[in-house]
């Protein structure tokens, strides 16, 4: 439970849970209320956990931080 109100916060996610990676789309053809991951579009991650998104760099195959 006190995990769960520290990632309400915002205080405790180490972010270990990613998911896979995901083609965003380019910024362009958005629809509806998404809002854009990333300015050239790409891939990218999220947080299982938090749910915050990061890029990812599909020649590397890693997560840029």
């Amino acid at each position: 439970m006190l995990h769960k109100v520290m990632q309400l916060l915002g205080i405790s996610c180490r972010h270990r849970h990613m998911s896979h990676p995901f083609a965003a789309e380019r910024p362009e053809v958005r629809s509806g209320d998404w809002e854009a991951v990333g300015s050239v579009g790409g891939h990218y991650v999220v947080c299982l956990d938090c749910g915050q998104r990061f890029p990812y760099d599909w020649s590397a195959m890693r997560v840029i931080w």
